[in-house]
């Protein structure tokens, strides 16, 4: 598995305004022959694989910008899946969630009211569907790995700066 974190996250403190910064993303985007496009803003800005390279799995990095004391901007980075596919995974953990706990509280009323409680059952059955959930979404992970590293590089040459793993949280 490629980590346990679900959406990858950096932070880094760049010497650069945040009007440089966006020149310069604005700049790469306009000339790049690789397959990044986006948007950039003065505060945030969202770097995606063109649609005719993506797949389900393809990432997109979301950044945001906040200017500091002494004209440096603290950029901070999450790459992630497309919000539709972010929104069913979590759409999946609340209904997995839910479930366990209604049938959870169901089963231990019916417990303590020393009537059948075999839904209990059931519940570990809610929890290996949210088990199987999780391992699919580090399987989609994996399998957009490629386009994460094209679109980190991308970013890294665009503000001239290096990101380190080690600064990836």
């Amino acid at each position: 598995m490629t980590s346990f974190r679900v959406r990858p996250k950096f932070k880094i403190v760049s010497e650069k305004r945040i009007n440089e910064i966006v020149k310069l993303l604005t700049n790469k985007l306009g000339v790049t022959t690789q397959p990044v496009e986006g948007k950039v803003f003065s505060t945030h800005g969202l770097l995606r694989i063109k649609p005719t390279e993506q797949h389900y799995w393809s990432p997109q990095l979301s950044i945001s910008f906040e200017e500091t004391e002494g004209s440096k901007t603290i950029i901070r980075g999450m790459y992630g899946p497309h919000p539709s596919v972010w929104a069913v995974f979590l759409m999946g953990y609340v209904l997995f969630g839910l479930g366990m706990f209604f049938i959870t509280m169901v089963g231990l009323v019916r417990l303590s009211l020393k009537l059948d409680a075999s839904i209990l059952w059931i519940v570990p059955f809610l929890f290996g569907g949210m088990v199987i959930l999780w391992l699919l979404a580090q399987a989609g992970q994996k399998v957009g790995v490629e386009q994460t590293f094209i679109i980190h590089h991308f970013f890294e040459d665009a503000i001239e700066e290096q990101i380190h793993i080690s600064k990836i949280l």
